[in-house]
């Protein structure tokens, strides 16, 4: 299935559905993403996706992305993370994350260790620096102008080049110190999916 490796698929079978070669991940009562080998839908919406997370108080590493797919890839590819599974949980929170998403995933996961798999284009990059920002409970906002990221951090602006713009970059620069981890794929890749289906198709 999508290369992805049979301790993967059985980790996360209770947190999906299969249905016409393709894969189905609920947010929610209503919202769904829905993941083929042709394409990829993911949902903007204030619902999240879980898996893993029946006993949050024991898990100690919450893994986060923007989508469900790019989760299992990531773990596919990372798949000796898995030697204690039951103290792993991964939560996907669509297109556009919001503060009120991160606060309730701390609130349900009060002792885990945050990692975030977002892309490593810049999109995925101002994500990664924004959920740290509201993890801590302050406030944050990016513009794009001119190949500069314009960041407002607490009512302080703040200016960095597009091109060297990171989680660690944005800490440095405002003093923030959120303690999480930030996981991109190699080979130059912007996502784990891609490098999932380039080792898939070889």
């Amino acid at each position: 299935m999508f290369g992805l490796k049979p301790e993967v698929i059985k980790l996360f079978t209770p947190f999906f559905q299969y249905a016409d070669g393709r894969l189905i991940f609920q947010y929610g009562n209503e919202v769904v993403e829905s993941w083929a080998l042709e394409w990829h839908r993911v949902p903007s919406t204030s619902e999240f996706w879980l898996a893993n997370a029946d006993h949050p108080n024991l898990i100690s590493d919450l893994y986060i992305s923007y989508s469900a797919a790019e989760l299992l890839c990531f773990i596919s590819q990372r798949a000796f993370l898995l030697k204690f599974p039951e103290q792993l949980a991964f939560a996907a929170v669509g297109l556009l994350p919001s503060s009120a998403q991160v606060d309730a995933l701390k609130l349900t996961f009060p002792l885990a260790r945050w990692h975030l798999i977002f892309d490593a284009n810049l999109v995925g990059r101002i994500a990664d620096a924004a959920i740290a920002t509201w993890y801590k409970g302050r406030s944050v906002s990016f513009q794009i102008i001119n190949e500069q990221v314009m960041i407002t951090y607490c009512d302080k602006p703040f200016m960095v080049e597009s091109g060297v713009f990171s989680l660690s970059r944005f800490e440095r620069l405002t003093g923030l110190r959120a303690g999480m981890r930030t996981h991109k794929p190699l080979r130059g890749l912007s996502s784990f999916i891609e490098l999932q289906f380039a080792n898939y198709d070889t």
